[in-house]
């Protein structure tokens, strides 16, 4: 007798799958039977934008890998070929859909239509030949080109190859197709010119958040047609936003931010090069009661000296501040700076800041971090120097609520630098990832091991030093949660010294993934470290990767 799902738990399965991205799983859902395909098909669109299938996915990153990249044998040029047709096939899917010609409906299924990646598939050097030729089918040539003659009632294509406008251009003509049918779209990343923007968001009630490659896409009314049209709109993501001589960046933000419904943005990124300023500031204010995340870049110091305007942020938890314009410290320069630290310390519900080449990173947060009230559970310094960092490093102390902790920059090798750094970190006992990259360099094993003896709950560790051997492994076997541990320092480990750690490690360990990069001999056989990889991967399901200091000797590397 045949066992037959009822439908709700049907739907719960793949839409637990959807959650998890197997979109391979889901697939074979699809194939394997006419009771699946509707609704595994519908889970699989709606998270296609994370698809290992996509230009930026994990399955086409062995043909990436530059060392890979010129090696044009022809098992190579296969995989290149298979992932850009996967790649293909689901974009002419997509795409046919909305011109009814496909079995079902996908576009109706998508959440997030990432353009970028069409665009990404349209320039792709091996997008080309058969397989170009096959994406093209005769309803997106029609779509895609112009180039048809009239003869009587119908339109015959003229002697033609291909769409012979810019990728940009089949880009916008096949995105409109599939935006005027799509209005299930909740979120869209795209690199279009305004006014196809503010006709796009026109048609898209469910519209949610937003990526744009120039805030230049946000000039014609963008902000009023997302507040006319889009009332769940609350996230916002700028790659650049520059001026545009005679119009500015700084009167396009603002009035940009102006038009939207007041207090509804949630989420406001800048990524790269910008040349927003003190009215940007300003004009963020109207979203003051409603802004969890705010990313600003490339301020200048009167830009800086606007943050405090405005007020302590009610909603804010994520706080991202970087490379902003070179400018002279003075008095006038401390001064804001001090007025920003008690400004970030006054937005109570702020859980992860991240800063660089801000201001003077470590002497703002060291008036930060002292300030009651601030419980920050991750934090990011990068690109800042450890001497003069002092004060900076004694306030981390203050932070016993973090559980990531990002520190880069430039080492030192005064001891009394390092214990310093160490003691305060002994002291946040909650943490579960420690990345001390760069800054770490003139640790000894000693501070390895006064560092790791306070860190219990550890899961993640990046830690470099002056020269570690056997014996800093004393150090993390008494981690039970550790999960991945990478030494950059230069070193020289020993296969018995390896695998007398490993055999400590216990069931909290599992997955257990060891990153030995900067050995300085080959003292360890390709054979040894295979006998690692297979100990780890039998004992923990974990890993090994094993690397030479470069000119030392050839080495291996990866061999988990």
């Amino acid at each position: 007798m045949g066992f037959v799902l009822a439908d709700d738990v049907l739907c719960m399965i793949l839409d637990i799958l959807g959650d998890e991205r197997d979109h391979n799983s889901l697939f074979q859902c699809a194939i394997s039977s006419r009771y699946f395909t509707a609704h595994s098909l519908a889970v699989l669109y709606k998270v296609c934008h994370a698809s290992s299938v996509r230009g930026g996915g994990t399955e086409d990153e062995q043909f990436l890998n530059p060392r890979r990249r010129f090696t044009f044998n022809v098992s190579v040029r296969r995989e290149v070929n298979s992932t850009v047709r996967k790649w293909a096939l689901l974009w002419q899917s997509i795409a046919l859909s909305a011109l009814g010609q496909t079995y079902l409906p996908y576009y109706s299924y998508l959440r997030y239509l990432d353009l970028d990646d069409l665009g990404d598939l349209l320039k792709d050097p091996n997008f080309s030949g058969r397989i170009r030729d096959d994406f093209f089918t005769p309803g997106l040539l029609e779509i895609a080109s112009s180039d048809y003659q009239a003869k009587g009632n119908k339109r015959l294509r003229s002697a033609f190859k291909g769409p012979d406008p810019s990728a940009d251009s089949v880009k916008l003509k096949i995105g409109s197709a599939i935006v005027k049918k799509a209005t299930s779209i909740r979120g869209m990343s795209l690199n279009v010119p305004p006014e196809t923007l503010s006709e796009w968001v026109g048609g898209l009630p469910l519209l949610q958040s937003l990526t744009v490659w120039s805030g230049e896409a946000l000039s014609q009314h963008a902000g009023s047609q997302l507040r006319h049209h889009c009332p769940k709109f609350k996230q916002l993501t700028i790659y650049s936003w520059r001026d545009r001589p005679p119009t500015t960046a700084e009167a396009e933000s603002e009035q940009f931010l102006d038009q939207l419904q007041p207090n509804t943005l949630e989420t406001f990124e800048l990524i790269s090069l910008s040349q927003l300023g003190p009215r940007s500031i300003v004009a963020l204010g109207s979203h003051r009661q409603s802004l969890s995340e705010l990313k600003l870049t490339s301020l200048t110091i009167d830009g800086i000296a606007q943050l405090p305007s405005l007020t302590a942020l009610p909603s804010l938890r994520v706080l991202t501040l970087t490379d902003s314009v070179p400018s002279a410290r003075d008095e006038r320069f401390y001064t804001i700076v001090s007025q920003v630290a008690e400004w970030i310390g006054s937005c109570e519900s702020l859980r992860q800041l991240e800063v660089r080449r801000f201001v003077d990173d470590p002497f703002l947060l060291s008036r930060t971090l002292t300030i009651e009230g601030v419980k920050l559970t991750s934090l990011s310094l990068s690109r800042y120097s450890m001497a003069g960092s002092q004060a900076f490093h004694e306030a981390l102390a203050c932070q016993q609520t973090l559980r990531t902790l990002n520190l880069s920059g430039e080492s030192s090798f005064s001891n009394r630098d390092n214990e310093i750094l160490v003691q305060a970190l002994s002291q946040l006992s909650n943490l579960r990832e420690l990345d001390l990259k760069d800054i770490s360099d003139g640790f000894t094993q000693d501070h390895a091991m006064a560092l790791t003896a306070f860190l219990p709950r550890l899961e993640k560790l990046w830690i470099s030093g002056d020269f570690f051997d056997d014996t800093v492994f004393q150090a993390f076997t008494h981690l039970p949660k550790l999960e991945s541990l990478v030494i950059p320092a230069f070193s020289k480990f020993t296969a018995d010294g390896i695998l007398d750690f490993i055999s400590q490690l216990g069931p909290g360990n599992k997955g257990f993934n060891l990153s030995i990069l900067n050995a300085v001999d080959s003292t360890l056989t390709e054979e040894a470290q295979l006998l690692i990889s297979e100990t780890l991967k039998a004992n923990l399901d974990g890993s090994f990767d094993y690397g030479i200091v470069p000119g030392k000797n050839q080495g291996s590397t990866g061999v988990g």
